[in-house]
């Protein structure tokens, strides 16, 4: 259960702002479209020369996802309705580009490809087509805006060429590592981490790419937000609100300044000056963290904390979880224990209402 500490947090982080008297669920899954480990073969090819590797999660069990996934998914959440007769749905926080690395290496510059050619070229070229037909047309794996790419393209290049790097391992087998150095100056997977102006219009320019190639993908514009890691600053309200987005799950903000985060906790309901509204997750469900099931029981906890002060259960529960690209053993175990939360949660509170981010953002704003 919650510690004392723990409960103290999660308490604070509730009582303030925007409240509702409905009982509402969202789950949050970060990392959608985006390479990691490219596959079970180089994991078992690297995690003995390499054995830094085996102490990652991410690395140990991230990967891109795969059309069984989504069936997967898909079929344990139509096992569940909540009162208005509606299934859980899991928003996707989707990145749009992948590195390119063939394009790379034969250049020796930096190139993106998108999802939709990242998908074909580990032959899933079905899963698209199958993530609109049945999981956005079905509102069960709802996709909304993490980022162009879910890492910063020139620090990433220049640690790839650094061939003591353990991330030029990682380029040259297809893989996304970002576990090494991990300083500010060298950590590349915050893609919104300005460490100058010239960093800033770079994430500017890219993020408009990034929204503009969400609505080519899936076919609208992202109503949501949430920048990788959290890290982002308050110079891209106008180029998100210019291209659509309404709200930004990342209520708790770090925004860079001489080299260190800084934090500024934004209150549920909180608006920028151009109308974008935040919010943050209070709930967390990550599996792929250990394999105590206690972390059902504390977020079970954590959603009777949001709902005694009036607030969603906005809940935290990455990509990985889900993904069964080198094992299948993580996702199983997800899919087995997200099941039975969701029943003690739709027992416990029979008026729950399943929401996607996007429909979050709506009754935010017309609540406001």
């Amino acid at each position: 259960m919650l510690s004392l500490k723990e409960k103290t947090a999660k308490n604070y982080i509730n009582f303030r702002g925007w409240s509702t008297k409905r009982k509402i669920v969202v789950i949050e899954s970060d990392d959608w479209g985006s390479v990691r480990m490219a596959d079970q073969s180089v994991y078992n090819e690297l995690h003995e020369k390499y054995p830094q590797i085996t102490k990652h999660r991410y690395l140990v069990y991230d990967g891109l996802e795969r059309k069984r996934d989504l069936e997967s998914l898909f079929e344990m959440l139509t096992k569940h309705k909540d009162s208005k007769g509606k299934p859980p749905v899991v928003t996707a926080l989707s990145l749009t580009s992948n590195p390119d690395f063939k394009k790379i290496r034969e250049t020796d510059n930096y190139h993106s490809e998108t999802i939709k050619e990242t998908y074909d070229r580990y032959d899933e070229t079905d899963l698209l087509s199958f993530w609109k037909e049945e999981g956005i047309k079905n509102n069960l794996l709802y996709p909304q805006f993490h980022g162009k790419e879910h890492l910063f393209p020139e620090r990433y290049f220049k640690r790839v060429k650094d061939s003591n790097d353990l991330e030029h391992v990682g380029f040259n087998h297809d893989s996304v590592f970002g576990v090494d150095n991990f300083t500010r100056e060298k950590n590349f997977l915050a893609a919104f981490e300005y460490h100058n102006e010239s960093d800033k219009k770079l994430i500017e320019k890219r993020t408009a790419e990034g929204l503009k190639e969400f609505k080519e993908i899936f076919g609208f514009n992202s109503i949501s937000f949430c920048p990788s890691q959290s890290v982002y600053g308050n110079h891209l309200f106008d180029v998100l609100k210019n291209n659509g987005v309404l709200a930004i799950q990342a209520g708790q903000q770090f925004y860079p300044e001489d080299m260190k985060l800084k934090k500024k906790n934004h209150l549920w309901g909180d608006k920028t000056k151009n109308g974008i509204v935040f919010w943050r997750r209070n709930c967390t469900f990550e599996p792929g963290r250990s394999k105590n099931s206690d972390y059902v029981d504390k977020c079970l906890k954590e959603i009777e904390i949001a709902f005694r002060w009036g607030k969603p259960a906005v809940i935290n529960s990455h990509r990985i979880n889900y993904t069964s690209r080198i094992t299948t053993d993580l996702r199983d175990r997800t899919l087995n224990d997200l099941n039975n939360m969701l029943t003690t949660i739709i027992k416990k509170w029979p008026e729950v209402e399943f929401m996607n981010s996007e429909q979050l953002a709506k009754t935010l704003l017309e609540d406001k």
